[in-house]
């Protein structure tokens, strides 16, 4: 049994169980929300009735029994599940998605900072009205609006500007491939219901600031333009200001592409979000030149106050990002543990910052961000002590000049060892370089930042005396860069992995019951749980075998498909994509299936030189007629054409559109393929026709994914009448 002393300080961390077991029930088991306040008022009787003999008792005397504690932690589960399923199912009756497909003129407030890249700018917009069809109805919801900027135009439009813009919004595309990013799923859990495409700022009108939004315009934006002015001001053009600008002001997308993917590639990415880093410098700098008023119970509250005012002024600064916001609720409910004067542990403040954020908004739980917080924080209050204990022996000039250096290494090492799992789990990557890249990163960074603080306090007065620590500030900043583009360049960088969801179980597990058994004090265990865990990770990938592939898997790239096939163990890619990025994509679907190389890439549409970039046996290129190998044979009967026969005699075409198909009237093999990227009612009498006249033995009609909603209602009403006809289904080929 746990020893009572080992949990008794961390109520939060209780709590926060029951809190997240909730909420992933809410949204994961199909209840009615009427059936979850059903069981959360059950539960408060129940637990009224379980209390109400001990009121008569004396305060010292009573005690929560253990069917009351599980009483009360089932009302939060309930409570909570009912929550997630109202935040995640429900919209509200006038929602903006009444009016998908069609023109429309929307009004309403900017809530999110203009993200602008070389294409256009997207924010997110409150709607409140909509004009459509004649009428100017009353609407809710959020919608992503891009508008296309040409020739370096700058759009009109700030955050709390009350604006009116013209567009088609659309239902949100889901993830275009399995195991891909749920554009759909992401932003709907951020309340973002569709998306506005809006074809210039001629199609905008931007009526000002909101005028009941007095924190926005007395605040918020004189502080963005004060330190957006100073920075274009103090530093000089080029990556470094860039660098500085998305560090302070969240605005990553001015740095050059490159120079992201090598902050990526280095595991260093996370310094440009501005996050607990950035929220704990600017903390403790004020915790500094405030440290006198903390002798006092009325100068903590005070300074936890302004710190409090502070932290929220700087989120809507940096456009509400999410990590901001996370990072400034956990700062605030540390510092407020504090002023009570209270013991506080780490882990239970983290827990207890958590319950605010999750209160406010339960879908919080399953953003990138969150989990990767919470598991490079935690694992910092739990490894750290156990990882820089060793630098305490050390004495004389070794203690002086390396017990420094290791403790800084032992906190990026213990945030890295428990957010890798997160990381390769959303975006498939493991960063090794990040072991070595974060030290000198991480702390160029803070030089940088602390640097640049007193710069900004002295462009006030001094804008001559400003120059000089904005001038270190620049210094510290082209280090950064340029370590990280040393450690991100490096081929060893970055390992592709892709661990499922009982394998990130398992090493959190283990991890935890090591801990627990070293407060035990039992080694012997904790080398058991390491030894287990270790052969649960080497065994399982050779025991498992990989999802096989599919004689036929469409794969999505851009606005185009491309296309993986498995014939008599040989594995061919035809097509890839229009994008030399777009190979990520087919690698990411190749791993997914256990692909390790491909005997052929054949060029059906893509540019000779993405298909030749492939890493493959064979290559038809767009001037060659035909491959033959030992298991299968490639032909080009045109140009939007391909016919494809294996060993065993049976054979695929593959046909661009429906035009290329309706010109062959006698065409017999065995499966057919044909790309449709719109389906109208001539459309579908053509193919009637066809099917009719060639009579196939099985038809596959892929649908792009811009297809229209009436378009794909068309295609699955003709495959509901033809036996020999189906849509998207190329797995049973």
């Amino acid at each position: 049994m746990i020893k009572t002393s080992l949990i008794s300080p961390y109520p939060a961390v209780r709590l926060l169980f029951f809190v997240c077991a909730g909420i992933i029930a809410g949204l994961y088991v199909s209840l009615s929300i009427f059936i979850w306040i059903a069981v959360s008022l059950v539960c408060v009787l129940l637990l009224c009735a379980l209390l109400f003999p001990g009121l008569k008792k004396p305060m010292t005397e009573r005690r929560l029994s253990l069917p009351a504690v599980l009483a009360y932690g089932f009302f939060v589960f309930s409570s909570f599940g009912a929550y997630s399923d109202y935040a995640y199912r429900y919209v509200a009756s006038d929602t903006v998605l009444k009016q998908l497909d069609k023109e429309a003129l929307l009004y309403g407030k900017v809530i999110s900072r203009p993200r602008i890249s070389a294409k256009g700018a997207q924010w997110i917009l409150e709607v409140r009205e909509v004009f459509a069809d004649g009428e100017t109805r009353k609407t809710s919801g959020n919608v992503k609006v891009f508008m296309r900027l040409y020739d370096g135009e700058q759009p009109d439009v700030e955050t709390g500007d009350m604006i009116r813009i013209k567009g088609w919004p659309k239902r949100i595309p889901d993830a275009a491939n399995p195991g891909d990013f749920d554009a759909h799923d992401y932003y709907w859990k951020q309340g973002v219901h569709a998306e506005l495409y809006c074809r210039g700022p001629w199609m905008m009108r931007n009526y000002g600031l909101d005028e009941n939004d007095f924190f926005e315009g007395l605040l918020v934006r004189p502080v963005r333009r004060y330190l957006s002015g100073s920075i274009d001001a103090l530093v000089p053009s080029g990556h470094e200001r860039q660098f500085l600008k998305g560090i302070f002001l969240g605005e990553r997308e001015l740095l050059d592409r490159t120079v992201y993917r090598r902050f990526q590639a280095a595991g260093t990415a996370h310094v440009l979000a501005i996050s607990g880093l950035h929220v704990g410098l600017i903390v403790v700098a004020m915790l500094i030149m405030m440290q006198r008023l903390r002798t006092t119970v009325a100068g903590r509250w005070m300074v936890f106050l302004l710190i409090a005012v502070v932290l929220l002024v700087y989120c809507s600064v940096t456009g509400n990002a999410p990590s901001v916001r996370r990072a400034s609720i956990m700062a605030i409910v540390l510092i407020g543990g504090a002023a009570t004067g209270r013991q506080s542990f780490p882990l239970n403040s983290l827990a207890a910052a958590d319950l605010v954020i999750l209160s406010l908004d339960p879908l919080e739980l399953f953003s990138a961000g969150f989990l990767m917080t919470n598991a490079a924080v935690a694992s910092i209050i739990l490894l750290y002590p156990l990882l820089s204990k060793p630098s305490a022996n050390w004495k004389g000039m070794m203690g002086v000049v390396f017990r420094p250096v290791w403790n800084a290494f032992s906190v990026s090492l213990a945030a890295i060892i428990g957010v890798s799992p997160v990381i390769a789990w959303f975006f498939g990557t493991f960063s090794l370089a990040g072991l070595l890249a974060n030290l000198p990163v991480v702390f160029l960074v803070s030089c940088m930042l602390y640097a640049m603080l007193p710069a900004f306090v002295f462009n006030l007065f001094l804008p001559g005396l400003a120059v000089y620590p904005a001038s270190s500030a620049w210094f510290f900043a082209k280090a950064a860069l340029g370590a990280t583009e040393f450690f991100g360049s490096q081929q060893w960088a970055v390992v592709q992995m892709q661990p499922d969801v009982f394998g990130i179980i398992v090493y959190y597990v283990a991890i935890l019951a090591a801990l627990y058994f070293l407060h035990l004090e039992k080694p012997a265990f904790v080398m058991i749980t390491m030894l287990f865990a270790a052969n649960y990770f080497v065994w399982t990938p050779v025991l498992r075998a990989d999802n096989p592939l599919p004689a036929f898997v469409k794969v999505a790239v851009g606005k185009g498909t491309s296309f993986l096939c498995s014939v008599s163990g040989s594995s061919i890619l035809i097509d890839a994509g229009s994008k030399p990025y777009h190979q990520k994509t087919i690698s990411r679907q190749m791993r997914r299936y256990g692909v390790n190389r491909l005997d052929a890439a054949v060029q059906f549409d893509s540019p000779d030189s993405l298909v030749s970039a492939i890493d493959a046996s064979n290559h038809m290129l767009s001037n060659d007629k035909h491959l033959k190998l030992s298991s299968f044979m490639i032909a080009r009967l045109d140009k939007n054409l391909l016919k494809l026969w294996t060993s065993d005699g049976s054979s695929l075409l593959i046909a661009a559109n429906l035009n290329a198909l309706m010109g062959l009237d006698t065409e017999h093999s065995d499966r057919i393929v044909v790309n449709v990227k719109r389906f109208g009612i001539e459309e579908y009498r053509q193919l009637e026709s066809w099917l009719d006249r060639v009579r196939p033995r099985e038809c596959v009609v892929l649908s792009s994914s811009q297809l229209k909603d009436k378009d794909r209602g068309l295609l699955e009403h003709l495959a509901g009448k033809r036996e020999e006809m189906t849509v998207d289904d190329i797995y049973n080929l």
